[in-house]
């Protein structure tokens, strides 16, 4: 609604009270600029400047996609020449493998422990990742992002959390931004934007939607459409229009600028070495005796500011604790020199040969049409008005036959002479191949990539190296990819110091389904449980804490191509076969490299089979050894009995515990007396000889119905000797000493 010129003071200074605060400074004051409102819309106009010719570069980059090759101008200048504005779009199909590329070669993210305590954290780590990548669809995102880098030279990620509508619960994401809508500080001069003091991002809204989000500026944001309708079109400065408001669309640009500053912060230091915020301390921390101080330090704050032309309407510290902007790009092209050098895409030196393949198909399609028919020269009186109209009508038609009158052809030389057609110029066909030759060779796009023009006979190593040399050329645009993909990783997860938004936000206890070693599992996050310690008594631990933990976040490389990675598979198969390497050594190996679906779930039942395996054959072999040691002992056993003289077998016998000790002493020292006389002579000397037992007369008598010739000698011969009466045909040099080592050194007999 409009409002009368003598109400716009009125309004404007409504405008002024409205956005009234302490220290604002006003347009006319000359530190307006330096500070506040001033300050943010310098920043961002200054921006807008620095991005115009990156824009406008940008813009016909993406119409030479869409097929928008030629201007309005030059589609004119072609009508009225009777040309067609013909379009022979060969960048797409580029584009579209490139992209295709990108998506069938994608990068993953790994976690990488700094501490042994750290490796099952670190796995939980990259599940959580998946989980929130998968539900933000960051695949999609990411394909966006790399299609915007391409074709304009640089695409957006943000990186942010949302809090569901019922405030109970929000989930991280990653989603795609607008390139021509963010706006970077121009002074910045690394490739990857680090510097930038401040990142701007801007948006067309209605008026109705931005007062929905902020009520508490309704009655502001009224009053600044009432200035800008209440001007006329040529009244109002033409700059400020365009840079703040769209007059057709109704709808006002609005501004978040993310900026860095530097303040002073105020740690509290534990005795651990450990520095917290004065906000994190806890009343258990207080009467712990932890702390031993302060300390005070110049740090980087991120923080934001949402505006539009002078009205602010929202101003904080960054909800984000990992002091950094949220903002991640993706250049393609971008060395970081300043001056006047702004982002490339893969589309940027495709341009001007693909001008010359349009110009080229037009030109020769011109001159077909031109030379289809040569003319020629017609006297007059040789038709007449209406079979000369008839001519001018159908002459061009192909198999038109016109009539003359009569005698034209004959009595003299015609009077109609047919012009000869000219030759086709073959340099215009030699000219479009040029430039078509010229866009694959820019691109590096070989036709090996594209899967065209190759000879049969070519071997499959052959266009491998030609497929490599492809990739090679494009290594930049996804090496750029893989470090906007850790930053990515690093927003999600922050570093020492500077929790990221999942630390930040993910604190309370919850169970993810996440993908893990043995394929899809539930595990519980921050889960709270409580040990009794018998020193520190009752202790509360956290299992799987988020926020703890120091990793090294890279990023995995997948083969450059499906066709590559097959090779690689192929010629592993080849080396199983041909050097006799067990399969199920590499078998886990092979499954990568494949692409086979549930690879995992095929991994988990191989390796289940395996330890099951593994086990019946340890089974198998203890029980292998055991009937090797009762085979030996028994084969031990029976050389033990047949093989040791027969007062030995008794010796052994006692020691088993199957006769007295007694018995075996006395056919021992027997056995002595039999082998040593002398021996036992001194023996005797020394002791008594001792009588048969009666024990010993007993067994005798049992045993001489059983006894071969040869034992019943040997036991009289025995008997003979107990009694003092030493066998003369009995001799040897064996000692008692040596006798009895040999009685201790043999097994008993069972």
């Amino acid at each position: 609604m409009k409002v009368a010129m003598q109400d716009i003071g009125n309004v404007a200074e409504m405008i002024k009270n409205s956005l009234a605060v302490e220290g604002e400074l006003m347009p006319d004051d000359p530190r307006y600029e330096s500070k506040g409102i001033g300050l943010y819309r310098r920043w961002f106009r200054e921006a807008v400047d620095r991005s115009r010719r990156w824009q406008d570069e940008a813009r016909e980059d993406y119409d030479f996609v869409e097929g928008k090759q030629w201007s309005k101008s030059e589609i004119k200048a072609f009508e009225q020449s009777g040309r067609p504005a013909i379009v022979i779009n060969r960048i797409r199909p580029l584009l579209s493998l490139l992209s295709g590329y990108q998506r069938v070669n994608r990068l993953d993210i790994d976690f990488l422990a700094r501490t042994p305590d750290d490796g099952e954290i670190a796995q939980v780590r990259k599940g959580i990742t998946k989980y929130i990548l998968d539900t933000c669809d960051y695949d999609t995102q990411e394909s966006a992002v790399f299609i915007d880098s391409a074709i304009g030279g640089i695409g957006w990620f943000f990186v942010g959390y949302e809090v569901n509508e019922d405030g109970t619960d929000g989930e991280a994401y990653v989603k795609r931004e607008d390139p021509f809508g963010i706006f970077i500080d121009p002074e910045t001069h690394e490739a990857d934007f680090s510097d930038a003091k401040y990142i701007c991002r801007a948006k067309w809204v209605d008026k109705e939607d931005l007062k929905e989000i902020y009520p508490e500026h309704a009655e502001a944001i009224d009053a600044q459409y009432s200035v800008y309708d209440s001007y006329e079109s040529e009244v109002a400065p033409k700059t400020d229009d365009l840079l703040w408001y769209k007059r057709e669309l109704q709808k006002v640009r609005v501004v978040e600028c993310w900026y860095k500053t530097r303040e002073k912060q105020v740690t509290v230091i534990l005795a651990t070495g450990e520095e917290i915020a004065p906000e994190e301390l806890t009343p258990e921390i207080l009467m712990s005796g932890l702390i031993v101080g302060t300390n005070e330090k110049t740090v980087s704050v991120v923080k934001v500011c949402v505006f539009f032309d002078r009205i602010i309407l929202e101003e904080m510290p960054s909800p984000y604790q990992h002091g950094e902007f949220p903002l991640v790009p993706l250049p393609c092209y971008y060395y970081g020199l300043g001056g006047d050098e702004i982002p490339a895409g893969f589309v940027r030196d495709l341009k001007s040969p693909q001008r010359e393949i349009n110009k080229r198909r037009i030109q020769l399609l011109h001159v077909l049409n031109t030379t289809g028919n040569g003319g020629g020269f017609i006297e007059d009186g040789a038709m007449s008005e209406k079979q000369f109209a008839e001519f001018e009508r159908k002459g061009n038609l192909p198999g038109h036959y016109q009539r003359v009158l009569a005698g034209t052809f004959s009595n003299g030389a015609p009077k109609i002479i047919e012009r000869q057609i000219g030759q086709f110029p073959a340099g215009l066909a030699q000219a479009e191949t040029q430039a078509t030759n010229d866009l694959v060779a820019i691109s590096g796009i070989n036709e090996a990539l594209l899967g065209t023009d190759l000879p049969s006979s070519a071997s499959g190593r052959a266009i491998e190296l030609k497929q490599r040399q492809a990739a090679t050329h494009l290594a930049v645009i996804f090496d750029n990819l893989k470090n906007s993909k850790r930053k990515v990783a690093r927003l999600l997860w922050g570093k020492t110091g500077r929790a990221g938004i999942i630390p930040q936000f993910y604190t309370a206890e919850k169970a993810y389904r996440i993908e893990g070693t043995n394929g899809q599992q539930f595990i519980t996050v921050n889960q709270q449980v409580v040990e009794q310690d018998p020193i520190a008594g009752t202790v509360v631990k956290t299992l799987n804490d988020l926020s703890h933990g120091d990793f090294d976040i890279v990023i995995s490389d997948i083969s450059a191509s499906t066709t590559h990675r097959q090779a690689q598979l192929w010629t592993l198969i080849d080396g199983v076969s041909k050097l006799g390497v067990p399969g199920d050594l590499v078998f886990d190996i092979i499954l990568d490299l494949s692409d086979i679906p549930s690879k995992e779930e095929i991994k988990q039942r191989w390796r289940q089979r395996q330890d099951s395996q593994a086990k019946a054959a340890q089974e198998q072999m203890q029980h292998q050894l055991r009937l090797e040691e009762i085979k030996n002992r028994d084969f031990r056993q029976a050389i033990n009995i047949k093989d040791v003289p027969l007062a030995l077998q008794f010796a052994m016998a006692a020691k088993a515990g199957y006769i007295a000790p007694e018995i075996a002493d006395y056919f021992v020292k027997a056995m002595i007396q039999q082998l040593a006389p002398e021996l036992a002579a001194q023996m005797q000397v020394q002791a008594q000889a001792p009588t048969m037992p009666p024990e010993l007369q007993q067994m005798q008598e049992q045993m001489q119905g059983e006894m071969s010739p040869e034992q019943a000698d040997q036991l009289f011969a025995l008997s003979q000797m107990m009694n003092g009466q030493p066998n003369q045909n009995q001799g040897g040099a064996l000692t008692q000493a040596a006798t009895e080592s040999l009685m201790r050194g043999m097994s008993p007999a069972v």
